[in-house]
């Protein structure tokens, strides 16, 4: 007995460091007291290595509690109609909410033997449940103060919330009207604040809403590309053609990307199923037009600028690409014709050439007279098309343009 009476005694007297400084806390919340300081304290016991798990899960929601309080006064204020923070009254819900949920996910770790077995859920509900709307009002105060980075913070723990299993009976994710329109306010905040993650996140949820589907895709889309995933991109920018076919955005740049990365065929399969899809889309011809010089078949890509330009007749570029088509056109009858002056289809040959600078110069004029400024596209083409056609007046100004 006298050897054991030591042991017991040191380990009797043995500070229970965690239960001391809950005791001592708990105190100040029951007052009312340095609410703001003794949060912070306990959150820091609660993030020491050393502390156990119980107590840290008691760290965890007192400072719940702490917040729980803190809103309290700022309500207080607001009922008594007297100034009060609106950012502290909304932080306070949002802090209430992230600590509950780490000290019941501490209480759902697995024990030795692999159990898992939360606690406190009941009183967890009952404590987050009458806060549950601030998070989502919240969330569109920032959203209609330009604080998007803020904004977003406070939808996605509202959406997030919603799956919590501390919710499971309420079904919120399923049942809440309100879901839908604040995963869509939370993607355009995502999007705002540069958090590609977070349009990712809601993207698919957002569309459902309803609410222009196709620019919230359209973000999806930037975020994948920002995100550097490339295969995604992609895959997004197909999805838009398929989803949106009348929204220009994802058939452009997927268009732009395959003829890029030399995947023409894949580019005109793309292009011929939205001519026919969306046949008075002037862009699909245009688009079509584009990989048809590419592959130089410049006949077809006259055609499909034709096709653009009887759906927009303001198209400017498919004027300057049907020019350039024809220029083509010209250079190869050139390299064909006949040389010799005595041949008999010297003449013949000579009219052909003509007539396709003279196709050119039309379209090309056109382009020049809807963009006057963009004179480093139109005017080396046009140079050539008047030297050719032996319009002197015409081809000294675009001389004199050239070298200026």
């Amino acid at each position: 007995m006298k050897l054991l009476f030591p042991f017991l005694l040191a380990l009797l007297t043995a500070p229970v460091y965690g239960a001391a400084i809950s005791r001592q806390l708990r105190e100040n919340i029951k007052k009312n007291q340095k609410l703001e300081e003794t949060a912070k304290e306990l959150l820091a016991e609660a993030q020491n290595t050393n502390t156990d798990q119980d107590t840290r899960i008691e760290c965890y929601r007192l400072a719940a509690e702490c917040s729980k309080k803190l809103n309290a006064i700022e309500n207080e204020k607001l009922y008594l109609g007297q100034k009060y923070d609106t950012a502290r009254f909304f932080s306070s819900v949002l802090d209430m909410y992230q600590r509950i949920f780490i000290a019941d996910s501490i209480s759902a770790l697995p024990d030795a033997y692999g159990r898992s077995k939360p606690s406190n859920r009941k009183s967890s509900r009952s404590m987050l449940l009458p806060y549950r709307s601030y998070l989502q009002t919240a969330g569109r105060w920032y959203f209609s103060k330009k604080k998007y980075a803020d904004a977003f913070r406070y939808l996605d723990q509202y959406i997030q919330a919603s799956k919590h299993p501390i919710f499971d009976k309420d079904k919120f994710f399923s049942a809440d009207t309100l879901i839908l329109s604040s995963a869509y306010l939370a993607v355009v905040s995502a999007h705002e604040a540069n958090l590609p993650q977070g349009v990712i996140r809601y993207g698919e949820l957002a569309k459902r809403a309803g609410l222009k589907s196709h620019l919230i895709h359209e973000y999806v889309t930037q975020a994948w590309k920002s995100m550097g995933e490339e295969k995604q991109w992609e895959k997004s920018l197909w999805q838009g053609v398929v989803e949106y076919p009348s929204y220009t955005y994802f058939f452009t740049h997927l268009i732009d990307h395959l003829t890029e990365t030399d995947q023409l065929t894949a580019g005109m399969a793309v292009a011929d199923s939205l001519c026919k899809a969306e046949p008075d889309m002037a862009i699909a011809w245009y688009a079509k037009a584009l990989i048809q010089m590419r592959l130089h078949h410049n006949e077809a890509a006259i055609e499909a600028c034709d096709e653009c330009i009887r759906r927009d007749s303001t198209f400017a570029d498919a004027y300057y690409t049907k020019g350039l088509a024809s220029l083509n056109l010209a250079v190869i009858e050139t390299e064909q014709a006949p040389t010799d002056l005595t041949d008999p289809a010297y003449a013949a040959g000579q009219q052909r050439i003509r007539a396709r600078y003279e196709q050119a110069r039309k379209p090309m004029e056109h382009f020049r007279a809807q963009r006057p400024d963009d004179k480093e596209r139109w005017a080396a083409p046009l140079y050539r098309i008047y030297l050719h056609l032996n319009m002197g007046e015409e081809f000294e100004e675009m001389d004199k343009l050239l070298n200026k």
